[in-house]
């Protein structure tokens, strides 16, 4: 007695499981690769900082009290302090690495002093750029900012350095 065996490949499905892998890859490379350029805007360091050459460094508690609007002058001198637009990684890193507080923390916070009219938020800057933040810091004196570390000009006086674990 001789069986016939039958036996059919579908190409519909070997290609079906090919197709699904390729998918499969393609969208873990892209995850991996937007997770290394989300990391290419994050920064390691944030100075604060002012083109006021005659500002002296100051302690990670000063700058604290700053923006926190716990103080308001810096050697005799009222001082105006500035913010990265509230959807920018770099405010969002910048609180977290000086007072361990998220964008919406602080927002609540500066609500708070602002609605009792203990103090005003720091300015923010139209757009996440550090020739928006020179360009209002060059209009006074007085004006402090901060921005990632490497991108701070040369002639500008650093007052502080922040950053993970400083």
């Amino acid at each position: 007695m001789s069986e016939k065996i039958d036996i059919k490949f579908s190409s519909g499905s070997v290609y079906h499981s090919c197709h699904i892998h390729r998918l499969v890859v393609c969208t873990l490379l892209i995850l991996l690769f937007s997770s290394f350029e989300s990391r290419a805007f994050a920064a390691n360091e944030y100075a604060v900082f002012s083109l006021n050459s005659e500002f002296e460094e100051l302690t990670r508690s000063k700058v604290r009290m700053l923006y926190r609007g716990k103080a308001k002058s810096l050697q005799g001198k009222r001082v105006e302090i500035s913010d990265w637009p509230e959807s920018s990684i770099q405010r969002a890193e910048f609180y977290r690495f000086l007072l361990g507080k998220d964008t919406a923390q602080m927002n609540a916070y500066w609500a708070s002093l602002s609605f009792s009219g203990k103090a005003r938020p720091p300015k923010e800057i139209h757009t996440a750029s550090v020739e928006s933040l020179l360009n209002w810091l060059d209009e006074n004196p007085n004006r402090i900012g901060y921005a990632p570390l490497e991108l701070v000009p040369d002639d500008a006086k650093v007052l502080l350095v922040v950053g993970e674990g400083k």
